[in-house]
């Protein structure tokens, strides 16, 4: 296990009675500082470079694929397909309860559906807001809310799609408000940006009827989850493989308040009058994302099968995939070396106008002994330098003093948002075509 305590200062009172050495590893491109929760906005990589010094320090780059991700009751649920021209397609679908927020209850008589709509609030996107088809069908097994689900899983459906055909192709407008009257007060309401799915009336109307007729399900929210009446249901496209540069993974806070299904009807007891019935996802309810990516074609699914071919580019991919990277001739550090800063440049290849934007943080782990991957530095992207750059110096440390086992570092974006969001990083190798190179710089004294 990796040892992350901080250095003592007691070295520093040796180093007046020491011969000093002092290496660098190779020269990189001029840097500004770089915003970091753990200090490296302070560290300067050229005023390291300016102690001198020669590359020793190898580096092995390569991209290991995600096995068991567990994808239920995240952040976000996400839902749609793109195709990137770097990694291939991605397609997501949404597997979700809904429920009641209390008693529904109706008078005797009738009731008849006007229209039922399905609203998802959305949380963000990643592509491009090009049209998609979407589906829905009633779920035929129920899920459950303590229940671990993973971006594989699939649960069975039954009947036909229930989205009305006017209603399933749409071009996603995540920024414009959805004006509607919301409460039923005859007052328009802006809402937050939202996708709405006109359904099929018929299983509004199913509702309303057994909510007439007393069915038990209805009287809360806990009996409706646990009863069965209503499993769930799946969301999905059907245009599950794009064009190159087409398409967008959605994002949606199921959460929210104007994330609900709405039946709207008109009773007979005041047929004049619309009502409305809500089933809403709240904190009982369980939800999964499926995801299926396909690399076929793309040099990422070279890499994942042969490590060796990281070495130009390599890559991580929220759902599927974490970069690694090794540092095997660290070991040739004495272990009575003292490692005074090492910092960690990992160039980007990205473009201002690519909508195809690398994650802002990255996380770097390493795996215990028994393959947990814990994370112990974060880094913010640096536009301008087009890199992340991370603070090793802890742990150059401990693999240095024999405290810990030199066996690479994992990165990857934010832990709270890998099982919810579709972005990927694609970082330059040591053998990249490009100037910018990864490079690990260490300044370290050395005690005889």
């Amino acid at each position: 296990m990796m040892n992350l305590k901080k250095l003592t200062n007691n070295w520093r009172k040796g180093i007046l009675l020491s011969a000093c050495f002092v290496f660098t590893v190779s020269v990189l491109p001029s840097c500004k500082k770089t915003s970091s929760e753990f200090g490296t906005e302070v560290l300067d990589i050229n005023d390291l470079l300016a102690a001198g010094g020669k590359d020793t320090f190898e580096l092995k780059t390569y991209t290991v694929l995600e096995d068991s991700l567990p994808t239920d009751n995240q952040i976000y649920g996400t839902l749609g397909a793109y195709h990137d021209p770097k990694f291939g397609i991605v397609n997501t679908s949404l597997y979700t309860q809904l429920s009641l927020s209390g008693t529904v209850t109706l008078p005797d008589g009738t009731a008849t559906v006007d229209s039922v709509v399905l609203s998802l609030a959305y949380g963000g996107y990643y592509g491009k807001l090009d049209p998609q088809t979407f589906e829905i069908h009633q779920l035929s097994e129920k899920l459950h809310k303590d229940s671990t689900y993973y971006r594989h899983t699939t649960k069975a459906t039954m009947g036909s799609n229930l989205v009305d055909p006017g209603s399933a192709t749409q071009t996603p407008n995540t920024t414009d408000s959805v004006h509607i009257d919301k409460d039923g007060d005859g007052d328009i309401d802006a809402l937050r940006p939202q996708l709405r799915l006109k359904l099929d009336n018929t299983l509004g109307q199913q509702f309303v009827d057994d909510i007439i007729a007393g069915n038990g399900a209805f009287v809360s929210g806990d009996e409706f989850l646990n009863s069965g009446y209503f499993k769930g249901f799946k969301i999905n496209v059907a245009n599950a493989s794009p064009g190159i540069g087409k398409g967008a993974v959605l994002y949606f806070n199921l959460g929210s308040s104007d994330t609900k299904m709405t039946i709207y009807f008109k009773h007979s007891e005041n047929p004049t009058t619309q009502r409305r019935v809500e089933l809403v996802v709240n904190s009982s309810c369980g939800d999964f994302n499926h995801v299926e990516v396909n690399h076929l074609s793309y040099h990422i699914a070279d890499v994942l099968a042969n490590p060796l071919n990281g070495q130009t580019q390599f890559y991580t991919q929220s759902f599927d995939s974490r970069a690694v990277i090794e540092f095997p001739s660290v070991k040739d550090l004495k272990s009575n070396s003292v490692i005074n800063n090492a910092l960690l440049y990992i160039p980007v290849s990205y473009h201002n106008k690519d909508v195809y934007y690398p994650s802002i943080t990255l996380e770097l782990g390493y795996k215990t002994d028994s393959g947990k991957i814990v994370t112990f530095r974060t880094a913010s992207y640096d536009n301008n330098q087009k890199a992340f750059i991370l603070d090793l110096r802890d742990y150059i440390q401990d693999i240095v003093s024999g405290k810990a086992e030199n066996r690479g570092l994992y990165l990857y974006q934010s832990s709270l948002y890998f099982n919810c969001t579709a972005e990927r990083i694609v970082f330059n190798g040591p053998a990249s075509p490009f100037k910018a190179k990864p490079k690990l710089v260490i300044k370290y004294t050395e005690f005889k």
